[in-house]
């Protein structure tokens, strides 16, 4: 094990050798945390030769890496999930350092389902990775985590942590593999349908708001490179998060432009994203079709459904702040009716609570939520998985930020499933909402290279 090789004079085996006998000698299983020098200047290129790791790069530019598994956290519903905030702080205790970040995410939904698609992800997991890689406008930080206890060998100990040294220092292959084809599902006739079906539920008057997915699956010569993918949705989709979580050996990212919520001392920032045009091919033709946005009452009606929903939601925990009327979020390929909301929180509310409690919310599921969430799962055919689900980081003080998984894609193997969804009201036109999602999985299918 060359434990040099990662740019620190710590000797990496000695000291796992160390922390392995105190626990040998009746110590409690605890943590262990070393300041490092960061092995790399690209974060994007190791997560291809790691089974478990994620990659967040938010919208201010700030990039964070971590690769393999310290600790991680496994959840098998919403309820169980909150709990984690009690588990959260009882690891300062066990040896983590306050700001250690944990990353993750959930599933959309925690019905079971029997699609083996989304098998290497459980409804919800959360991680503390071995190593860690910070980049911000300071420059680099990294930190390795050692979780050791009676149960492991030390043998077993020192593989895995020189196979994660491995990784970074030997990234696999950049080229690109070739595109064999692409299919709908379901098909574009069938979804057309489906919007239909959600247009005559809508118009029954039990239901305001649904929001209808559907995937787009494109497959490969070979395993598409996470390292590419990332780099072009870090270039082509500025404005957004970019995000990757990979486990065993399955990766899901994606490059979102909705934050669920985020807390920083306690003031929260969350927004309502919904309303949606392409943009325009011309600058006269791009203000035009802004204009259109800012005065379609559809779309004013599905945005107002939203911030209603996050204000109900949130009130009871924080004063809450907002603009009057919604504002123009502007993306790559499309425009969205945008308003952001923020608010001092009570001291008894949390970054996870809060995020379970809006989510999801009418822009990814609609409204009333239980009778919208019932409707989908009967009709929509669609296991989304982790896609409009939550996935994000925090601290161990509570700071940190959830995003909605959108405009997002499962890479297993030589496939990559892609998935975009629409808002539909009772005024929704089938043909113009299957346009407007092949604009949402536009961004996923540029960065994979399906249209080059």
């Amino acid at each position: 094990m060359n434990t040099h090789s990662v740019g620190t004079e710590l000797n990496i085996e000695q000291v796992l050798t160390e922390r392995y006998e105190q626990c040998q000698a009746g110590y409690p299983s605890c943590f262990y945390q070393h300041d490092v020098q960061s092995p790399v200047s690209d974060l994007t290129t190791p997560l291809d030769a790691v089974k478990d790791g994620w990659y967040i790069r938010t919208n201010d530019g700030d990039e964070f890496l971590g690769l393999g598994i310290a600790k991680q956290w496994k959840f098998p519903n919403v309820s169980a999930l909150r709990s984690f905030d009690r588990e959260r702080l009882n690891l300062i205790n066990m040896g983590l350092r306050p700001n250690t970040l944990i990353a993750g995410g959930w599933s959309f939904s925690s019905s079971p389902s029997q699609d083996h698609l989304w098998e290497a992800f459980s409804f919800s997991h959360w991680t503390v990775p071995a190593l860690f890689i910070r980049k911000t406008a300071n420059g680099y930080s990294a930190q390795l985590t050692l979780f050791i206890n009676r149960n492991q060998s030390l043998s077993e100990i020192l593989d895995y942590y020189a196979g994660i040294f491995d990784s970074v220092m030997h990234p696999v292959s950049t080229c690109s593999p070739k595109v064999l084809g692409s299919q709908s599902y379901p098909s574009a006739q069938e979804w057309t349908k489906r919007v239909d079906d959600a247009i005559s539920a809508l118009r029954s008057g039990h239901l305001s708001k649904l929001v209808l997915a559907r995937r787009v699956d494109a497959t490969f010569a070979t395993s598409p490179n996470l390292g590419n993918i990332l780099k072009r949705l870090k270039h082509h989709n500025p404005s957004t998060t970019i995000f990757a979580i990979k486990s065993q050996g399955h990766t899901f990212l994606g490059a979102t432009p909705e934050r669920l919520i985020a807390v920083h001392n306690h003031h929260l920032r969350t927004m309502a994203l919904a309303g949606t045009v392409p943009r325009g091919n011309t600058p006269e033709d791009d203000r035009a079709q802004v204009t259109e946005l800012l005065s379609s009452e559809k779309d004013q009606r599905e945005h107002a459904t939203v911030v209603k929903r996050i204000t109900d939601t949130l009130s009871p925990y924080a004063n809450l702040t907002m603009p009057k009327r919604p504002q123009v979020l502007t993306l790559s390929n499309v425009h969205h009716l945008w308003t952001p909301i923020e608010g001092q929180l009570r001291e008894d509310a949390s970054l996870l609570s809060l995020a379970t409690l809006l989510h999801p919310t009418p822009a990814v599921g609609g409204e009333p939520r239980e009778a919208a969430i019932e409707w989908l799962q009967k009709y929509e055919g669609l296991n989304r998985g982790w896609y409009a689900g939550g996935v994000g980081f925090m601290d161990l003080q509570g700071n940190g930020s959830i995003w909605v998984a959108l405009r997002s894609a499962l890479i297993r193997d030589r496939t990559a499933h892609c998935y975009a969804g629409c808002g539909i009201m009772q005024d929704s036109i089938a043909e113009r909402e299957l346009a407007e999602s092949e604009w949402k999985l536009q961004a996923m299918l540029n960065a994979l290279g399906v249209n080059d």
